[in-house]
């Protein structure tokens, strides 16, 4: 039973505008999990006023992202729910309606002030180190003033009133008591000249109407806290509780960037990360299970994911510890799962497995996954068992020539041998060997495994043999020995 009173409902507001960034994600991954934990409801709304820069593409992307990573909605896109319509630009008329009934309280004015001037005021400002905030100055225009500005061709943008002079407060549930002078906001934009609202007003108007109960976000946003505050409270709305998550940093503790690496959930998953293995790391970024275990599933986050287990302090993304997070997870996931998450990375490598069977294919990637990190590695460590990828590479070519009449001698034994076996299973491999070190004389036992190595796989290093070879079957040893043959004459 949720330990609040009213129902839980939490949201993730992106903006179509971009790629989902990891913050981001972490963001609506701690939405969901809260949600998850109580029993409540998680919504997507997306945040699609910025007429100039949404796009359709971006909000496909963010979509198919956060359902990669398993972050699933209840309430959104392709889930409707009592309180849509979950996308802003369809919203406009309730947007207008809470704009008039501001007007009618006196709060917003019509600014015709151009950007040169408003930059003009702010390096001023800036120069007698005050903080930069909007001064004012379209406030007390008459309409006679308004119209000669707008015969300028002006478009004006509607500005909120400010006129508290007692600090506003509020309970952060992660940070605790707040305090801000309003006296340093400066009468805020709230919409466009053609109804459009501006971020701050849009998710006042949205959170009440969605009966949001806690607001979860990123830290960025402790500054609009206090506008939003006093937007709710102007309305006669309910305000729902905040909890600001710290921001993520790089491990040299600047801002993550691009000249860190990826910084979006697509780079991620094209990477070849697995969204489990993302899932958890992320969820361990601000926030901790009151212990030391680093691998959780979904179900164990959710389970313990409480808010008293955040913290303040900024969080490190480290893509090495991700790394070693990512490879822990391919190793011990079913090879099954494994193999499935892993065939779009074999094709894109050029592999050819389209008539490959799953249980051959299911070998070879339980034979390579214990060396990799991500998915995008297993293709390299996976192409020795294609025998379209095969070839001797220098260091094998160089060892064959140095051992060359031994090496024919061993190539011509084995042969002959395989041609015998009709299958190459784990005992015959043994036999296989017991019988070729009674027919080659030699001294130096390792120079048979080596001369095999480079015959089958055209290296001299890489998993052993008595799992390669019965991977790759007789017919396909008997091909490489082959063309090894070939390249020795």
């Amino acid at each position: 039973m949720s330990l609040f009173q009213q129902p839980i409902r939490v949201r993730m507001a992106p903006s179509p505008t971009g790629f989902l960034h990891i913050g981001g994600a972490r963001t609506a991954l701690f939405n969901y999990l809260f949600a998850k934990h109580y029993k409540g409801t998680f919504v997507l709304r997306i945040e699609d006023t910025d007429k100039e820069r949404s796009t359709k593409g971006y909000e496909k992307a963010i979509i198919e992202d956060l359902g990669w990573l398993g972050v699933e909605w209840d309430e959104g896109p392709l889930k409707e729910g009592s309180y849509g319509p979950y996308y802003q630009s369809q919203r406009i008329p309730t947007y207008q309606k809470y704009l008039k009934k501001l007007e009618a309280l006196s709060k917003v004015y019509p600014c015709y002030c151009t950007a040169e001037e408003l930059e003009t005021e702010r390096q001023d400002l800036l120069k007698r180190h005050k903080t930069p905030r909007y001064l004012g100055k379209c406030r007390n225009l008459t309409q006679q003033e308004r119209k000669a500005l707008e015969a300028q061709g002006r478009v004006p943008v509607i500005r909120f009133k400010i006129d508290e002079t007692e600090p506003i407060q509020f309970h952060d549930l992660i940070r605790g008591d707040i305090s801000v002078d309003p006296t340093i906001l400066g009468d805020f934009v709230i919409s466009k000249g053609d109804g459009w609202p501006l971020y701050n007003f849009a998710a006042v108007v949205d959170d009440c109407e969605m009966k949001i109960s806690h607001v979860i976000r990123g830290e960025e946003h402790i500054s609009n806290t206090p506008r939003q505050i006093l937007l709710a409270k102007t309305l006669g709305l309910t305000l729902p509780q905040y909890a600001h998550v710290s921001i993520i940093l790089a491990p040299d503790r600047s801002k993550l960037s691009k000249r860190h690496g990826a910084t979006s959930v697509g780079e991620y998953r094209k990477m070849g990360f697995l969204p489990q293995a993302l899932k958890n790391y992320l969820a361990l970024l601000g926030w901790n299970p009151g212990d030391e275990r680093e691998m959780m599933g979904e179900e164990e986050l959710a389970k313990d994911f409480v808010i008293e287990r955040m913290v303040k302090s900024p969080a490190i993304f480290d893509v090495e510890k991700l790394k070693w997070m990512n490879g822990m997870y391919i190793r011990n996931s079913s090879v099954e799962a494994m193999t499935k998450e892993t065939l779009p990375f074999l094709e894109s490598y050029g592999l050819e497995i389209q008539n490959k069977k799953m249980p051959w294919l299911n070998s070879i990637i339980e034979t390579v996954r214990g060396s990799v990190d991500t998915l995008d590695q297993i293709g390299p460590a996976a192409e020795l068992f294609f025998d379209e990828k095969f070839s001797l590479n220098a260091e094998a070519k160089t060892y064959l020539v140095q051992n060359k009449d031994k090496a024919k001698e061993i190539l011509k034994t084995l042969d002959d041998l395989l041609a015998k076996t009709p299958l190459l299973e784990k005992e015959e491999f043994q036999k296989l060997q017991a019988e070729l070190k009674e027919k080659v004389d030699a001294s130096d036992k390792k120079i048979l495994f080596q001369v095999q190595r480079v015959a089958v796989t055209g290296r001299l290093k890489g998993p052993e043999m008595n799992m390669i070879m019965p991977i790759l079957g007789v017919d396909s040893c008997r091909k490489r020995i082959h063309i090894t043959q070939s390249a020795l004459s």
